[in-house]
C-alpha cells in the first residue's frame, strides 16, 4: 500500500482481491493530502453519486475521520445528502456521481478518487483527467481502486504495455492488518474468518479474482456454485451440502415472503414466491413459468391464493418496469377481490445483481450456503417448452457468460426469464429484509 500512497504518477490504480484494504489506502491519501495543502481540492466520485452513501464514505468516517473529527461535529449531515467535506485549512473534499456530472465536470481538481474505477466507462475516466487543474497540489493526479475484473476491461489494458498510462499497483490481503498479523506471520481471527472461510468457498472466476486477485474472464455458468444437491447432505465428500430443497418442502408460515414477477409476451411470464428465513437465507418455492399467460389472468390467480389463505400476504411484489403489465395485474387482483400492489424491480445494474445473487451460492462458515430452491416448485409445466428451459432450476443449469463479450454479460441466446426475476428478489431482500427474529405480515406495501 506504501507504493501507493506514495506515487506521484498522474494515473494510480490499486488493484486486489476484496478486502485488502485498497480503499481505506487511497482515503487516507486524501485525507493526506488535504491536510497538506491548503486550499486543496479532492473529488471523490463513482459511477452514481448514491453508490458512495453506504460504502466509501462509510470508511471515510468511520475509520479515516473518525466520529469525533471537527468536520463531522460541525456539519452534522447525514451522509446521504452531503456534498462535501471542509477542512479548516481551506481544504474541500466534494462527493459526486458520473450520473449528474454537471456539478462535479464544471469545477477544476487537485486531486480524484474513483473507488471501483472498473464500473465507469473510458469516456468518464478521461474526461475527469480534464479536470486536474486546480494547482493547489505540486502533482495532480487520479487515484482509484478496484476488484480485478476481465482482462480485456480497458481500465485494465490501459495499466499495459504499449499504453502504460495508468500505474497498477497489485494489493493482497496480506496488505491489510485486519486480517494479516505482520508480527506473527499469521491470518488474525477475522482473516481466518473472511479470508479463509468465506473467499475461499468462492468458485472459478469470483475465486480468482476475490481471493486471489487476478484479472479472470469470466466462462461457463453464470451461477457456477449452484449444487444440485440435497440441502442437508453431509459436508463429505465434497461439494458437501447443495442448494436443493426436499420435494414438497413448504416454509414456516411465520417467516416472510417476497414475490418476484418477469413479463412475458411471447416469452414466457414467470412468478417465483420466495420465503426468508429469520438469518436472511432465501427459499423458492412455488413458481408460475408460462407462455401466453396474460398479467391479468396471473393476478387473478395470486388474488386467489392470498384470499384462499395458501399463501401468507408477500412483504412487497417486485417486478420487471411494465407499466401497461403492471396495471392489468394489479386490474385482475382486484377483480379477484384482493388489490395486489406491485413494485418496480431494482434492475439498474444487472451486473450488481447476478453479483448479489452469485454471493448467495457461496457456502458460509456453517457450510450451507443462503439460497435454495424446491425441485417440485413448478405449479404446472408448459408443453409448449419442451425443448427449452420451463423453470427456474433448468434456467440456472444453462445460464451461461457470453463468451464474446469483455464485460460479464450472461449469453444473450439464454433463456433468463426466471433468472431475472430471482435476481428481483435477491436485491429487494438484500436491500429490505434484514436478518432477524421472524414478523408478522402486514400485507403488500
Amino acid at each position: 500500500m506504501a507504493e501507493g500512497f506514495n506515487s506521484r504518477d498522474s494515473e494510480v490504480l490499486l488493484s486486489g482481491p476484496a478486502g485488502s484494504g485498497k480503499t481505506i489506502s487511497n482515503l487516507l491519501k486524501v485525507y493526506w493530502v488535504c491536510r497538506k495543502y491548503p486550499g486543496a481540492r479532492y473529488l471523490i466520485t463513482r459511477k452514481t453519486r448514491e453508490s458512495l452513501t453506504e460504502s466509501v464514505l462509510v470508511t471515510w468516517e468511520r475509520d479515516v475521520l473518525g466520529p469525533s473529527h471537527p468536520i463531522l461535529v460541525n456539519r452534522p449531515l447525514q451522509r446521504r445528502t452531503r456534498q462535501n467535506y471542509q477542512f479548516p485549512n481551506g481544504s474541500i473534499v466534494v462527493l459526486g456521481g458520473m450520473d449528474k456530472p454537471d456539478k462535479i465536470l464544471s469545477s477544476e481538481w487537485d486531486g480524484i478518487f474513483i473507488p471501483e474505477a472498473t464500473d465507469l466507462e473510458l469516456v468518464d475516466w478521461e474526461t475527469l483527467g480534464g479536470r486536474l487543474r486546480s494547482g493547489k497540489v505540486p502533482y495532480q493526479q487520479i487515484i482509484a481502486d478496484c476488484n480485478p475484473t476481465s482482462p480485456f476491461h480497458w481500465l485494465y489494458l490501459r495499466c499495459q504495455p504499449p499504453e502504460s498510462r495508468c500505474t497498477l499497483i497489485p494489493t493482497t490481503h496480506k496488505d491489510n492488518p485486519q486480517y494479516w498479523d505482520r508480527v506473527k506471520q499469521d491470518w488474525t481471527p477475522a482473516g481466518v474468518q473472511y479470508v479463509c472461510g468465506r473467499l475461499e468457498r468462492m468458485t472459478g472466476a469470483r475465486r480468482k479474482r476475490f481471493l486471489e486477485g487476478v484479472w479472470e474472464a469470466a466462462t461457463g455458468l453464470v451461477y457456477e456454485g449452484f449444487i444440485a444437491r440435497p440441502w442437508d447432505a453431509p459436508l463429505w465428500p465434497e461439494p458437501g451440502p447443495g442448494h436443493m430443497l426436499p420435494t414438497g418442502w413448504r416454509p414456516p408460515a411465520n417467516w416472510r415472503r417476497v414475490w418476484g414477477i418477469d413479463w412475458g409476451e411471447s416469452a414466457p411470464t414467470v412468478l417465483l414466491m420466495a420465503a426468508v428465513d429469520p438469518q436472511g437465507r432465501l427459499y423458492f418455492y412455488r413458481e408460475q413459468y408460462r407462455t401466453r399467460l396474460r398479467p391479468d389472468e396471473l393476478g387473478r390467480w395470486a388474488a386467489q391464493e392470498l384470499m384462499t389463505g395458501r399463501e401468507p400476504p408477500p412483504q412487497a411484489v417486485v417486478c420487471d418496469h411494465d407499466p401497461v403489465m403492471v396495471k392489468e395485474f394489479e386490474k385482475g387482483s382486484r377483480e379477484e377481490g384482493r388489490h395486489i400492489h406491485l413494485k418496480q424491480a431494482d434492475k439498474r445494474d444487472q451486473h450488481e445483481g447476478i453479483t448479489a445473487v452469485q454471493a448467495r451460492f457461496d457456502r458460509q462458515l456453517d457450510g450451507k450456503a443462503r439460497i435454495f430452491f424446491r425441485p417440485d416448485a413448478l405449479e404446472k409445466p408448459d408443453p409448449t417448452l419442451d425443448t427449452k428451459p420451463n423453470c427456474l432450476i433448468a434456467e440456472l443449469a444453462a445460464y451461461k457468460y457470453d463468451e464474446n463479450s469483455i464485460k460479464d454479460r450472461p449469453d444473450p441466446n439464454c433463456s433468463d426469464h426466471a433468472a431475472d426475476a430471482m435476481r428481483y428478489i435477491v436485491m429487494y431482500a438484500n436491500k429490505s429484509m434484514s436478518s432477524g427474529g421472524v414478523s408478522p405480515y402486514s400485507g403488500n406495501p
